[in-house]
């Protein structure tokens, strides 16, 4: 893995959070920074945790491990640069990268391989090597796509190649490698988010807000004093807001006395049933007070996830 790549151009790590799939960040994150990198104005704050820092220092480990179990001999098990793609705008930082002529590989669960979509594939070629390690559970059959695949399918196509290899440590002993084919559907749409991901930094044409938390992301900056004089339409948002705030009150309000009835109808029943419905009432086990001391990270400034709005006159 080589260092951080310019936020400037898309890379094959956001194209999880392109196709709205990522798990820890979003597009509208990666869009900001990348306005802000062309502008010049990019404040870098991020810095590598330890769990970070530790899973670098396993990935040339476990990737010449998958090499050894594959059979794969010319290997580059550390790669300190990176590749762009010659057509699109996106670039890549491999983990690691291979090259074989012929190589069988057979889906073999017990030695931790798994052939997606085949049982059995002849690899050749250039060929993309991801690392992750996980603390989940593995799935049955491969990853979720915020788990590398995106990131791997991605580089397949920066470097045209039919194959790639994802490797996974699960749970810290759990080694599982997964061979993946190109595919031609996800070609089409990678070049899709890809070339709009870009067109929207050089327009600095946002993605639409899906929540408040997106909305804040966008306009995080909130330096301006000036009081905005809004029109009628947000008068009309506004006065939603305050009814739903009452709906919703209200609705609290009517499903608490209804639970309460509930409650009082089972009595001391853990178990209960009415007509189509199974109930349950369950009793929590006691916990002993426990006094922890919690230490959180920095955190830099933002803007909170709501307005809040009061009437006046």
């Amino acid at each position: 893995m080589v260092g951080k790549l310019t936020w400037f151009r898309a890379t094959s790590s956001i194209t999880c959070a392109l196709f709205d799939r990522a798990r820890f960040f979003d597009k509208h994150g990666c869009l900001k920074k990348a306005i802000a990198e062309k502008n010049g104005t990019l404040e870098d704050t991020w810095n590598q945790t330890n769990r970070q820092a530790t899973g670098d220092l396993l990935e040339p480990v476990l990737i010449k491990e998958a090499a050894r179990r594959l059979g794969i001999t010319e290997l580059e098990a550390e790669v300190d640069y990176k590749i762009d793609h010659p057509e699109l705008p996106l670039q890549a930082s491999l983990d690691g990268r291979c090259k074989v002529v012929n190589l069988k590989v057979s889906h073999n669960p017990d030695n931790g391989i798994y052939i997606v979509g085949h049982k059995d594939l002849i690899l050749n070629g250039d060929i993309p090597i991801e690392c992750k390690c996980s603390s989940d559970f593995p799935s049955v059959d491969e990853p979720p796509k915020y788990l590398g695949v995106d990131q791997l399918h991605a580089s397949m196509d920066i470097l045209n190649a039919d194959y790639g290899i994802l490797i996974v440590l699960y749970q810290s002993t759990d080694l599982r490698i997964y061979i993946y084919k190109k595919d031609e559907a996800f070609k089409g749409e990678l070049a899709r988010v890809v070339l709009d991901f870009d067109r929207r930094v050089e327009e600095e044409d946002y993605y639409p807000p899906e929540t408040p938390e997106h909305a804040a992301s966008i306009f995080s900056d909130g330096n301006d004093e000036n009081e905005k004089i809004l029109d009628a339409d947000t008068v009309d948002i506004i006065d939603t807001i305050e009814a739903l705030k009452e709906t919703i009150k209200i609705a609290k309000e009517k499903q608490n006395e209804l639970m309460t009835d509930l409650m009082m109808a089972m009595g001391n029943h853990s178990k209960a049933r009415a007509a189509e419905y199974v109930l349950e009432w369950k009793t929590l086990p006691a916990k002993e007070a426990q006094v922890k001391e919690v230490q959180y990270k920095a955190a830099p400034e933002r803007r909170a996830g709501y307005v809040k709005i009061k009437r006046v006159g």
